[in-house]
């Protein structure tokens, strides 16, 4: 019997009767897709779409304006069965959508109305401002920092809607702990444009925000950026420091959440985080401008002003210089290490609202998801890992070990960074004594230079006799011996009783007075 002919996988005469069956039957075929969709996937940051191939970019590129519009049609026709009728507000034709369901968010918040917040504030929906963002969502924030206004895709409203009731009672009954941003309305504007109304994780300033996810493809700004990511933050070194029981309620609700949006398939979500650090003086208690205290190592002074953003620390803290009632819900928190450093930080849960779709599919197949730590990950995969992240590079268990809450009293806040830099009150007496020494040594040096200068001194007679050098009396001296015994000598001679001494020149004979 013959052997059968074997037939190269790209010629027109393959057995196939299709060249595209035949092409993915082709084992030259799948080893170029092994081998160019990685590379295709390999860029500077995993969020920069516009950093991949273009092939990779046509797959994962943002929906164009027309699709938007028919995928918003989608997910309205979706969200309005689930959350009922639509309630009108203010004069400027909003609406809300879900409101009976956020409402109940609010109430548990104490939130005010959408209306109120947005008048309060003086908002103006058309100055916000572009996010830096993959999704380049809109945003703009409350005059207080309490609340931030964002823009919603369809594909957001289309995830958010299956989920409305869970996510709502999720927050409400983990409303002390919670970690995930609080969504308080649904609004669109009389553009169409849809709002989502929620708390601001960082209500105080920072110099530095950090981005964190638990990816590391890509995940690096630099140190110059005030916007850092994942990279940055390990390659610093940095942790947050929190009392053991501050940590184990913060991982706590870690586990909770991201067990939440697991299992509602989404992902994508990162922490937000704000830091400072201060490393306070020493001070006994008593002694104290504004003393923080550890239990173990004492107190620390907090009077002394550390820069401006020491001062957001007592912002957040303090309110006519007494300490502020703390409000329901996760908030920003404080500690004290040993060696007396105070650790301020906000952080929450962001951008909740990626569905693991047919899009973060194929992003997961083009980034090459299963071999790089990439954001794009399946929902309990990347939940798995945003954890592991979160307790061994974040909050450190080794730094909170060391730490205790801090503790604001009203003396505390009526004095936080009230006095002189801490540098500056131990500077001044070492310019003082700088100041003294030299002055001493000019004084010095100045009288050296003044006695240099000034010819020397002996006493006759209780005056002062200004003496030659013995060698100029020997030369003039007509009686012979040493100086001393002729100028005494010839000051019995003289009836002014002294001998004024004469410069020498030619044909010099003697002193005045004197016979040649």
């Amino acid at each position: 019997m013959p052997s059968a002919q074997r037939v190269p996988c790209f010629t027109s005469g393959h057995p196939s009767s299709s060249f595209a069956r035949a092409l993915w039957r082709c084992p030259v075929f799948y080893a170029t897709l092994l081998v160019w969709l990685p590379a295709a996937a390999i860029r500077n940051d995993d969020d920069d779409v516009n950093q991949l191939s273009p092939f990779a970019s046509s797959v994962l590129d943002q929906e164009s304006w027309e699709q938007e519009a028919v995928n918003m049609s989608a997910a309205l026709a979706a969200l309005t069965p689930i959350c009922g009728h639509v309630t009108n507000f203010g004069t400027q034709g909003y609406k809300l959508h879900c409101d009976n369901v956020l409402k109940s968010i609010r109430e548990v918040f104490q939130v005010p109305n959408p209306e109120e917040i947005l008048d309060e504030s003086h908002i103006d929906l058309s100055e916000a401002e572009k996010g830096t963002g993959r999704s380049g969502a809109m945003m703009i924030f409350s005059s207080d920092k309490r609340y931030i206004i964002k823009t919603m895709s369809a594909r957001d409203i289309g995830a958010f809607a299956p989920i409305v009731h869970q996510y709502a009672n999720h927050v409400k009954n983990h409303a002390s702990t919670t970690m995930m941003m609080r969504y308080y309305a649904l609004m669109e504007d009389d553009a169409g444009k849809f709002w989502i109304i929620a708390n601001n994780w960082l209500p105080v300033k920072f110099p530095i925000t950090w981005d964190l996810k638990g990816s590391t493809a890509g995940r690096i700004s630099g140190d110059t950026s005030s916007s850092q990511k994942d990279k940055d933050w390990t390659g610093q070194e940095k942790a947050i420091a929190l009392s053991p029981s501050q940590r184990d309620e913060v991982l706590h609700a870690v586990d909770s959440d991201a067990l939440m949006l697991a299992n509602a398939g989404l992902l994508d979500y990162s922490l937000i985080v704000g830091l400072l650090v201060y490393e306070l003086e020493s001070c006994k208690k008593d002694s104290c401008v504004a003393p923080v205290c550890h239990p173990e190592a004492g107190c620390g002074e907090a009077g002394y002003s550390l820069g401006d953003f020491f001062k957001s620390i007592k912002e957040f803290y303090c309110a006519g210089g007494k300490v502020k009632q703390r409000a329901l819900g996760h908030t920003c928190m404080g500690g004290l290490t040993r060696g007396l450093k105070v650790y301020f930080t906000c952080f929450g849960m962001i951008d909740l609202l990626k569905p693991y779709d047919a899009k973060t599919k194929a992003e997961y197949v083009v980034t090459a998801g299963w071999a790089r730590e990439t954001s794009a990950q399946p929902p309990d995969t990347y939940a798995n890992r945003f954890r592991k992240f979160m307790y061994d590079k974040v909050f450190s268990k080794d730094i909170s070990e060391k730490t205790a809450p801090l503790i604001l009293t009203d003396q505390t806040c009526a004095a936080w960074g009230s006095k002189l830099p801490s540098s500056k009150k131990e500077g001044f007496p070492v310019i003082t004594v700088s100041c003294v020494v030299l002055g001493l040594l000019g004084g010095i040096a100045l009288a050296a230079w003044y006695m240099r200068q000034k010819p020397a001194q002996g006493e006759v007679g209780g005056e002062t006799l200004h003496a030659y050098q013995p060698d100029m009396y020997n030369a003039y001296n007509p009686q012979g011996g040493n100086g001393h015994d002729y100028s005494q000598h010839q000051q019995a001679q003289q009836p002014g009783g002294y001998l004024q001494p004469q410069p020498a020149y030619p044909g010099f004979t003697g002193y005045a007075g004197q016979a040649a």
